[in-house]
């Protein structure tokens, strides 16, 4: 994306830190948030090359205001997220490594407006999102001997989706979300030095993919003041072959280190589990 549309949309966007969450798309005015764990199933391939797959444990929060400020955008807040597990890394070519610890943080602003359509109200959104992830393997070694070394990816994106939200008898909801996330800009940075005191790190720039999300919501009113919120979700990265780089690796041949240039191959990430939060 050229650089002058991303310094526009960053300034536009950043003035909305925002989100939408299912729970609260109940059409009452005010300041709501919640807390609350999620646990999901990771899955990252470099088709042909090598996989990445375990358990992440997080935390995810949310602050939304609806109906606060007058003007079309009936729906303000943010939402963050933080997850960490083990990944087990697999690959014919290299060979196993089990338990790489992993992080994933996430923040995300959404902006939409509310329609009622009778007792459904449908959120059309938009925003911007950030995210970071990055994979501790620094002094492993594969079942073939390989060396592994620390990975660190940055995401930024604009998602581009709607949300559907009914309200049932006994203090019940029901909901969903689609989501298209449109991808702008990436980087992939492989910590090659750790490998050798000579090395740099290979940094490479992404700028072709797409995200889809989608889940569902059932919330059930405790009282007055809270609910409980159940969501499975789905979360799907696709990204295209980056941009090449440059780096520096010793050569045993001539004693000393030389330039090389890698890339960072097309990958996808899959991630599928459920969040529980109680909505104050």
């Amino acid at each position: 994306m050229p650089e002058s549309q991303w310094k526009i949309a960053v300034v536009f966007f950043s003035l909305f830190f925002l989100s939408i969450d299912c729970s609260a798309a109940s059409g009452e005015q005010g300041i709501r948030w919640s807390l609350g764990p999620e646990i999901y199933h990771s899955a990252y391939e470099e088709p042909g090359i090598m996989k990445e797959e375990g358990l992440m444990y997080g935390l995810k929060g949310t602050l939304a205001l609806r109906h606060v400020f007058p003007g079309p955008l009936t729906m303000l807040g943010a939402e963050v997220s933080y997850a960490r597990g083990d990944q087990d890394y697999t690959s014919e070519f290299t060979g196993n490594i089990d338990d790489i610890e992993t992080a994933v943080f996430e923040v995300r602003g959404l902006l939409g407006h509310d329609v009622h359509v009778q007792d459904i109200i449908l959120t059309p959104y938009t925003g911007i999102g950030y995210r970071w992830k990055k994979g501790n393997a620094e002094g492993l070694v594969s079942t073939e001997g390989a060396l592994y070394y620390d990975r660190v990816s940055n995401y930024t994106y604009t998602p581009l989706g709607i949300a559907l939200l009914a309200g049932l008898e006994n203090g019940w909801s029901i909901g969903a979300k689609l989501e298209y996330d449109l991808f702008w800009d990436g980087t992939q940075k492989s910590m090659l030095s750790e490998l050798h005191p000579l090395n740099t790190d290979l940094v490479n720039d992404q700028d072709d993919g797409y995200g889809i999300r989608a889940s569902l919501c059932i919330a059930k009113e405790l009282d007055k003041r809270f609910q409980i919120v159940v969501e499975p979700f789905w979360r799907y990265w696709d990204i295209g072959q980056s941009k090449l780089g440059e780096y520096d690796e010793y050569n045993d041949f001539f004693g000393r280190a030389v330039r090389i240039t890698g890339y960072e191959p097309e990958n996808s990430t899959s991630e599928y589990g459920v969040n529980i939060r109680l909505h104050f």
